[in-house]
């Protein structure tokens, strides 16, 4: 289906652009994104184009605007010289990323129907499974330098199953909604599921994330089925070409999670605690005949590595990342440089 139009109207001109441009980024997005500078322009055009979401600066706004029947109505507050509570107010001085989620929140608790956003290339998203019984080992530094690696060429989204993730103070920023939210969404309005997403996903070094649970008992009782069925409708109503899931013990059904990946990948160590819990590890899941699991994991052990970036951020500047690149996924990024960001 074609796109809904979304508008932009501010005389601002170097931010209402810049806005679009950060929009117009976004390639699930369901609305062709359009910008207005020029007031007389603005009215002139809008009555001929079917507009579905407005955003509109609070010096532009003029009470005219209502009579153009446009089902939503956004203000970018600025001095709070507008007032009209009838109509939903978004500060314009704020990250183009906030804007963006607060926009698509609001429009996908007040819009009746949600426009259909589908897959349109042919290419299978590849779900990449990472899971070690061994604690302490890199497992969340490899899996969040291998996601930021991947999505230098690829559309790729991290998902992290931690109990206790760390990412608020180790990304400096609070969320307001986290994965737990997600399923909670998606179990009620799947038809909606693609414009949600984009009112919580963040972004670190260009990888695209879902904020980790911050309370975990809220993913209590969310069986594996239910997750590979998000997944899966990730895929079909998204752009998404990876996704990297950081697994641990605390997922419910985490061999059924681990069973519908495309590839898994364990980091082990060599001391003999280690490997005393991966032996104990394969041989559970013999016994619970998911002995296929076992055969599909590729070992990682990791060699020391003498200094790691501290920030999520610069994880792609480092040894672990020139590991990745030689060791892990020589062809995938053999055409990066040698020595890019190392």
């Amino acid at each position: 289906m074609d796109k809904r139009i979304l508008a932009i109207f501010d005389g601002e001109e170097s931010y209402a652009y810049r806005l679009m441009e950060y929009f117009g980024e976004k390639r699930n997005l369901p609305f062709e994104v359009d910008v207005f500078t020029d007031e007389n322009k603005f009215y002139s055009c809008a009555g001929d184009r079917d507009i579905e979401c407005l955003l509109i600066s609070e010096n532009a706004y003029r009470q005219e605007v209502e009579a153009l029947k446009i089902p939503h109505i956004i203000i970018l507050s600025e001095n709070g010289a507008n007032l009209n509570k009838a109509l939903h107010h978004v500060n314009k001085y704020q990250s183009c990323e906030n804007i963006l989620h607060e926009v698509m929140e609001y429009y996908t608790d007040r819009s009746e129907s949600a426009p259909t956003t589908l897959r349109t290339g042919l290419k299978k998203m590849r779900v990449i499974g990472i899971y070690t019984p061994v604690g302490r080992c890199l497992q969340t530094t490899f899996s969040l330098t291998l996601g930021q690696m991947l999505a230098r060429q690829f559309k790729t989204l991290y998902l992290n199953f931690e109990i206790y993730s760390g990412f608020s103070r180790m990304l400096s920023r609070d969320f307001d909604s986290d994965i737990s939210d997600l399923m909670y969404y998606f179990a009620c309005a799947r038809e909606k599921l693609s414009l949600r997403m984009e009112s919580m996903v963040e972004t670190v070094n260009g990888l695209d994330f879902i904020p980790p649970a911050q309370i975990y008992q809220n993913l209590a009782g969310i069986r594996g089925s239910q997750w590979l069925d998000l997944f899966q409708e990730i895929e079909k109503t998204s752009e998404y070409e990876y996704l990297i899931l950081d697994l641990t013990d605390g997922i419910m059904d985490l061999w059924e999670v681990l069973r519908g990946c495309d590839h898994i990948y364990m980091i082990a160590r060599q001391d003999g605690l280690a490997m005393a819990k991966i032996e104990q590890y394969e041989k559970a899941l013999e016994q619970m005949e998911y002995g296929e699991i076992t055969a599909r994991t590729v070992r990682w052990k990791l060699p020391v590595f003498k200094q790691l970036p501290r920030r999520f951020e610069e994880l792609t500047y480092g040894e672990l990342a020139q590991y990745i690149r030689a060791q892990v996924f020589p062809e995938l990024f053999k055409e990066e440089k040698d020595g890019e960001g190392g």
